[in-house]
């Protein structure tokens, strides 16, 4: 009888505990330089075109838009899923000409481990 309402609680406990939703994970967002003037902010749908640097969290460059590759910056639609949700979030009211360093969280990233962004 007690091993059954043991069994009983610990069914209804897990049930409880997985009905519920951890919050989501945030883009923090340092801006960096901003524009005097500010006609328009970006906004989903918008084409965007970024130069970018991408660090780990020890401070270890792994990629930038300036020195690999073809140096180009990147063009992308913001919020259709083109790059890391963290820039979808991130890059969401800058004004053109504006500098945002992004600390992208791994669940809006690739993973495990997270990286920062600077635009």
């Amino acid at each position: 009888m007690f091993l059954a309402c043991l069994s009983w609680f610990c069914t209804s406990l897990l049930v409880f505990v997985s009905g519920g939703k951890l919050p989501e994970a945030e883009v923090k967002i340092t801006v960096l330089h901003k524009p005097f003037l500010c006609h328009r902010k970006s906004k989903y749908g918008d084409i965007l075109l970024v130069h970018h640097e991408g660090y780990l969290q020890n401070g270890t460059k792994f990629h930038s838009s300036y020195s690999q590759g073809d140096k180009q910056p990147v063009w992308f639609t913001l919020g259709i899923k083109e790059v890391i949700k963290g820039w979808d979030k991130g890059l969401q009211g800058m004004c053109a000409g504006e500098k945002r360093r992004l600390v992208v969280p791994p669940a809006l990233a690739y993973g495990k481990e997270g990286k920062a962004w600077s635009m």
